[in-house]
């Protein structure tokens, strides 16, 4: 199942990766898209691994005494 996912994921990447090259005014324009896009992905896991460990610190406070 998760390899479908993974492929599925991938193909449709693919396919918007092909339109916006086709569709974009320049090759500029596309290279700062997909500059945005890295920093988003670059983001998010950072992002939720602080969320994880605030959760960790806050379960930890609130054990029964």
């Amino acid at each position: 199942m998760r390899n479908q996912l993974l492929i599925v994921d991938a193909g449709i990447a693919i396919i918007l990766a092909i339109l916006l090259i086709v569709f974009s005014p320049g090759v500029a324009v596309t290279g700062m898209l997909a500059l945005l896009v890295l920093a988003v992905c670059a983001v998010s896991p950072a992002r939720s691994s602080r969320r994880r460990r605030r959760r960790g610190s806050v379960e930890l406070r609130r054990a029964p005494r």
